[in-house]
């Protein structure tokens, strides 16, 4: 049975996200002769040879893929547990029970506009080093946080 769970949790995500890469690409020529340029460029400087260092040289390509990942969120919402009494900032008189499920809205975190403005816009700028520097580590959860993160 884990065998399968492993199976699918591998090839549906990715294949599921390298469609949907492909399919804003298709949708913005700009963004595609960008990434397509980098490619080019980043494959000469190496001879043609691609390798994991070539690829980690790929940045506005890694911006396109995390940017798929926040639009078309794989894991819209995650199912948690609470380890120990939580009260809740600003709301004292809410306390989240140790043992009590919580569920972490990805998806919404994802399209909140105060977050990523044009929420519904594809826009791979989204994930430059500096705007990713500027944000919170929650606010982009594409496979969840914490020690059970794929």
């Amino acid at each position: 049975a884990q065998c399968l769970v492993f199976f699918f949790a591998g090839f549906e995500t990715s294949s599921t996200t390298m469609s949907f890469a492909l399919y804003e690409l298709a949708q913005h020529e700009d963004i595609q002769q960008r990434v397509r340029d980098e490619v080019i460029e980043i494959l000469e400087k190496h001879k043609g040879e691609f390798t994991y260092d070539c690829m980690k040289e790929m940045v506005y390509l890694d911006q396109v893929i995390s940017e798929t990942l926040r639009l078309y969120t794989v894991v819209p919402v995650l199912n948690r547990e609470c380890m120990e009494e939580y009260p809740v900032p600003g709301n004292p008189k809410f306390v989240i029970a140790k043992g009590m499920q919580v569920l972490i809205p990805c998806a919404a975190y994802h399209r909140d506009a105060d977050i990523y403005p044009n929420p519904d816009t594809f826009d791979p700028d989204n994930f430059t080093p500096e705007k990713v520097a500027q944000r919170d580590g929650v606010e982009w959860l594409p496979f969840g946080a914490g020690p059970s993160s794929c």
